[in-house]
């Protein structure tokens, strides 16, 4: 009896966290500019107060206009072509180093890989701006 409690309990446990996991990846797929905008205000209150040691709460209010600032570039049609275009680089980057990483140092994969990536996420990026347009 313990057993098949356990197995249900597990069972049940590994379905929560894989609609969890779903609900974020679909999440991220439709916003992927809002998802962007925050990591990347994140990271320039972080680096404010790393580099600069600025106070953390001006790093706050730096995150927050950064945050304000790329919304409002990513609505403008330069601005989505420039930062949906350069992020777009930068997610085919990061896959083309694990690609690297995992193909033995082939640079051919990590080309194509880069490539692919690269197209895919700013398929996402001009889904995104379709949806919230």
């Amino acid at each position: 009896m313990g057993a098949v409690l356990f197995t249900q309990g597990l069972l049940l446990f590994i379905s929560i966290a894989v609609m969890i996991i779903c609900s974020i990846v679909g999440f991220f797929i439709g916003n992927i500019i809002l998802f962007e905008s925050v990591g990347i205000a994140i990271a320039a209150g972080c680096l404010a107060n790393h580099f600069l040691h600025i106070h953390p709460a001006f790093c706050l209010l730096i995150g927050i206009g950064v945050l304000v600032g790329l919304t409002f570039l990513m609505k403008t049609k330069v601005g989505f072509w420039l930062i949906g275009g350069m992020m777009s680089l930068l997610w085919g980057l990061l896959v083309a180093v694990f690609v690297y990483s995992g193909t033995n140092k082939d640079m051919v994969w990590t080309y194509v890989s880069w490539g692919l990536a690269t197209l895919a996420i700013f398929g996402l990026h001009l889904y995104a701006k379709s949806r919230n347009a």
